[in-house]
């Protein structure tokens, strides 16, 4: 297993500088199997607590490993090839770009929006950055990296995969309006750092160029293969590759924010106190109209809100929305299926890693409710105990399950859940 040594402290500086962490080089393959390319492995040797503490949406953070196959498992050149060459992509999957802005898609799709693979391949030879979005819901390591994420952030968590050919660069200095990891696969990439144009930017505040001023350039370094840079939006940058092609992961994280449980919280307090129903005072718009003379009934509304909005009931929207918005990713659920045949007590089965589930129990009709990966699932309340420990069990005898029920009613709740795709047998 990989070595994770304790991180140091004190990496944050005040002017918002790149932080620069090496780690040990040491046996890549044994832990990401282990490990089932979680966020502790994305980000080691920095503690998921250094990270939220130090870095998270404050400042910029770079990992240098001397570990070139460190991210290997997640992507290669070979899958590009495969993805672009075989799997009848279309626009906008795919984008072919150029920093000067040359490229169009009518360059490399055809009318139809589907995209010629044959003219992807010779715009990369010469110069072009091939973009790929999406591809974690097409290659399953990718999908299982993000859902470890998801987990994590309790966000949507996304890819896009970056081919820059040698000496070139896809895009101009700009920011992002949502944090990345972006991890180096294959190939060396000089990013530059800009400053903070717009601090941690809405998606209402996407980057235009003809609107922002990028300033100076502040720093600039090169990650090589299985480096990893932690970017907070509204961080200005750009990449150019250097000597040989790049390939990149860039992994957006979706999350969402303290203003959306405000809108939220107005909403809903709209629905429940007539105050905030009224109509704005009489010829407000007019000439002349005393602004101010309302400051203190604004700021009492205000307050009523923050103090009687239902916090906890809109954080569980958010949360029922998030996880039934997350659907399922059962890759080989085919094979999973055709187990259930020889599902017996001494059976061992694990639930599918990175599960994200609420549970809930129903007195009025005796049901316990499972929600997770866009299914809800109704069960009775006597099943609870056993059920809690099968959606987080790893690697156990279905027989040796916790719970009230006897052999017989756990063969049920695991066949159940593994049709559900939340279960998978040895």
């Amino acid at each position: 297993m990989r070595s994770c040594p304790r991180p140091r402290r004190g990496w944050t500086t005040a002017d918002g500088r790149v932080q620069t962490v090496t780690a040990p080089a040491t046996s890549t393959r044994a832990f990401m199997q282990t490990n089932d390319c979680s966020f502790d492995w994305c980000i080691a040797p920095v503690s998921p607590e250094t990270f939220f503490a130090d870095h998270y949406e404050k400042a910029p953070l770079r990992i240098a490993r001397d570990d070139p196959a460190y991210y290997a498992d997640l992507l290669g050149f070979d899958d590009i090839d495969r993805v672009v060459s075989t799997m009848g992509l279309s626009v906008p999957e795919i984008a072919v770009t150029r920093a000067a802005g040359d490229i169009t898609p009518a360059d490399y799709a055809y009318e139809s929006g589907f995209v010629d693979p044959v003219r992807v391949n010779q715009l990369f030879a010469d110069g072009a950055t091939v973009i790929l979005s999406g591809l974690h819901e097409r290659l399953p390591r990718l999908a299982a990296f993000c859902r470890a994420l998801e987990s994590v952030f309790s966000a949507r968590v996304q890819t896009n995969i970056y081919m820059t050919q040698a000496e070139s660069q896809g895009f101009r200095a700009h920011y992002d309006d949502h944090d990345v990891l972006v991890l180096q696969v294959a190939g060396t990439k000089e990013w530059r750092f800009y400053g903070t144009p717009v601090e941690l930017p809405l998606t209402t505040q996407a980057f235009n160029p003809a609107e922002v001023e990028i300033g100076p350039e502040t720093e600039r370094f090169v990650l090589q293969p299985g480096d990893m840079l932690y970017v907070p939006r509204g961080l200005a940058h750009d990449a150019v590759a250097t000597g040989e092609p790049s390939l990149h992961i860039t992994t957006g994280l979706m999350c969402r924010t303290w203003a959306d449980v405000l809108v939220e919280a107005v909403n809903v307090m709209a629905h429940r106190d007539p105050d905030l129903r009224r109509a704005l005072p009489p010829g407000f718009a007019n000439r002349g109209h005393d602004h101010g003379r309302h400051q203190a009934d604004f700021e009492e509304m205000l307050a009523r809100i923050a103090r009687d909005a239902p916090l906890a009931k809109l954080l569980d929207g958010f949360k029922q929305d998030f996880l039934t918005g997350r659907v399922p990713r059962a890759h080989g659920q085919m094979a999973e299926m055709a187990k259930l045949k020889g599902l017996a007590p001494d059976s061992r089965v694990s639930a599918r890693p990175h599960l994200i589930h609420d549970l809930t129990s129903s007195e009025a009709d005796g049901t316990v409710r499972l929600v997770c990966q866009g299914a809800e699932i109704e069960l009775p309340d006597f099943t609870r105990d056993t059920l809690e420990a099968a959606v987080s069990a790893r690697d156990i005898r279905v027989g040796d399950l916790p719970g009230d029920l006897d052999d017989a009613g756990k063969l049920v709740l695991v066949r159940r859940l593994v049709r559900e795709g939340l279960m998978v047998i040895h």
